[in-house]
């Protein structure tokens, strides 16, 4: 476990602590999937802690470009509560990739310490989990959509 992980599982275990409401303002989390040598979707999506999401979309997608919503603060904080009690701050972090896979990178940022991680060949688990539920919770599926041969979402 390094420091830069026992440092935000702390802040994040403190955070939680005092606090019953609403989340930090500057909690983020970012999901990132990147494409393949295939029509993997290629998007951005982030989640803020005041319930404001911008996603990114950039190829292989219903919807490309910029576009925004906002979910509720309690949803944001029940992922916040799920990823203290799951330990996301101690979760490994891969870097091995595997060619022809979409690699799916997720990024949360509290209280100025952030952690990443990465799940590069589509290995069923807890990265993968998360980032189903980032997409869920989000809306990002909506503007995501699924992609077929000669539909508009296809990059030019």
């Amino acid at each position: 476990m390094t420091v830069l992980s026992i440092a935000f599982s702390l802040v994040l275990t403190l955070h939680l602590a005092a606090q019953t409401h609403t989340p930090t303002e500057d909690f983020s989390i970012a999901l990132e999937r990147t494409s393949c040598l295939g029509s993997c979707p290629d998007y951005t999506v982030t989640i803020y802690g005041d319930g404001s999401v911008r996603y990114e979309g950039r190829a292989y997608v219903q919807i490309r470009g910029l576009r925004t919503r906002t979910i509720p603060v309690s949803a944001v904080r029940k992922l916040v509560e799920k990823l203290s009690k799951e330990g996301f701050s101690q979760w490994k972090e891969e870097k091995m990739v595997c060619i022809d896979f979409p690699e799916v990178n997720i990024t949360a940022s509290m209280n100025g310490q952030q952690k990443h991680v990465l799940e590069g060949c589509n290995t069923p688990g807890q990265v993968l989990r998360l980032a189903d539920e980032i997409d869920k919770l989000s809306g990002a599926k909506v503007w995501v959509g699924t992609c077929k041969p000669g539909s508009n979402c296809w990059p030019d």
